[in-house]
C-alpha cells in the first residue's frame, strides 16, 4: 500500500512537469480536499494509507489540473477571507488582492451602512463584508445571470439572503433612482485584449472572459462607473475600484476630473503595486486632495 506522503510526492512531480509552479502545495491541497484533512496537520496524516477510492478520485482530479484547469474549479469552492465560496467557470476565482478592498470597505463604511458591489461574481466582496459587519446590508449587481446564480447560492448557504439583494445589471442600470449607498465597491473587468493573450492558461482558457476584459486598455467599464456612481453615494462616502497597477494614475486622474469625488486615493497591495483607486464624495465646503497610501 502507498502512503499519503508517497502519493502526494508523485502528484507533485506530475504537477511540476505540467508547469504548475506550486506543485507541492497543490498536491497536498488536493489530498486534503479528498480526505477532509488540514494541510497544517500534514505531519499527522503523511504516513496514512489512503483508500483506493480516494486515490482514484485524486487521479481524476490530477488529470484535470495537469491540463491547467484551476484547482478551485476542480474543487467547486474557494476560500476568501473567513468564507468558503462556491465557484464555477461562471465566475472568477476570488484573489487575495481583493481582500484589501474589503479591508478598506470595513474600515470606512458607517454603522448600519448599505453597500453596493458592482460586478459581484461569486459575491465575495459583498458576502465577506456582511459576514464581518453584521450591521451592514447590501446590493450586489452582475451582468451575468450565471454569475448571479452562483452568488445567490452562496448567499443562501451563508444565510445572507435577508441582508443582500442580487440584481441582473449592466453596471448601475438596475439601481433605482432613489437608492443611496454608503460604499460602492467594484472589481470590474480591467484586462486589455493585448494583456489577455499573455495570461496564464488557468485564466485564459478557463475563467470567464466577460469578467476579465474591457475595451480602452481595460478601463472602459471603470470610466463609465465612476461617472455614474457619484449620484448614488451618500455625502462623505467612498467609491473604490480594483485595477491593474498601470491603470492607477489615469483612473485617479479621471476620478478627480469628473467632479464627483474628493480625497482621491491610490492604495498599494503588499507587493507595493498600485491595486486600488478610489474617491470620497464631498462634504459641504470641502476642497479636493489627492493622496497615495501603502496598506
Amino acid at each position: 500500500m502507498t502512503t499519503a506522503a508517497a502519493l502526494t510526492g508523485r502528484w507533485s512531480r506530475e504537477l511540476a512537469a505540467a508547469g504548475i509552479a506550486e506543485a507541492v502545495l497543490e498536491s497536498e491541497l488536493l489530498y486534503c480536499e479528498l480526505t477532509g484533512h488540514r494541510r497544517a496537520e500534514r505531519f499527522l496524516w503523511r504516513q496514512e494509507e489512503p483508500a483506493a477510492e480516494t486515490i482514484a478520485r485524486g487521479e481524476a482530479m490530477l488529470v484535470r489540473r495537469c491540463r491547467r484547469e484551476p484547482l478551485y474549479y476542480i474543487f467547486g469552492h474557494a476560500p476568501f477571507r473567513n468564507l468558503e465560496l462556491e465557484v464555477s467557470p461562471a465566475v472568477l476565482i476570488p484573489r487575495p488582492e481583493t481582500e484589501l478592498l474589503v479591508d478598506f470597505l470595513l474600515r470606512h463604511t458607517p454603522e448600519h451602512g448599505r453597500i453596493l458591489d458592482v460586478g459581484t461574481g461569486s459575491g465575495a466582496i459583498a458576502l465577506s463584508a456582511l459576514d464581518e459587519r453584521p450591521d451592514l446590508t447590501g446590493l450586489a449587481l452582475d451582468i451575468s445571470p450565471d454569475a448571479l446564480a452562483v452568488a445567490g447560492r452562496n448567499a443562501e448557504r451563508l444565510q445572507m439572503t435577508g441582508r443582500l439583494t442580487l440584481r441582473h445589471s449592466d453596471l448601475l442600470s438596475a439601481v433605482l433612482p432613489e437608492e443611496r449607498f454608503d460604499f460602492i465597491a467594484a472589481n470590474l473587468p480591467y484586462v486589455s485584449e493585448t494583456a489577455y493573450a499573455g495570461l496564464e492558461p488557468e485564466v485564459r482558457c478557463y475563467e470567464p472572459k466577460l469578467a476579465l476584459t474591457a475595451p480602452e486598455e481595460g478601463m472602459a467599464l471603470m470610466r463609465r462607473l465612476l461617472t455614474e456612481a457619484g449620484r448614488y453615494l451618500n455625502p462623505g462616502c467612498w467609491l473604490l475600484l480594483e485595477l491593474d497597477g498601470a491603470q492607477a494614475a489615469p483612473m485617479a486622474a479621471a476620478l478627480a476630473e469628473c467632479g464627483h469625488y474628493r480625497e482621491i486615493i491610490t492604495l498599494r497591495d503588499y507587493a507595493g503595486i498600485d491595486r486600488l483607486v478610489g474617491g470620497r464624495t464631498p462634504r459641504a465646503g470641502e476642497a479636493g486632495k489627492q493622496e497615495k497610501f501603502g496598506l
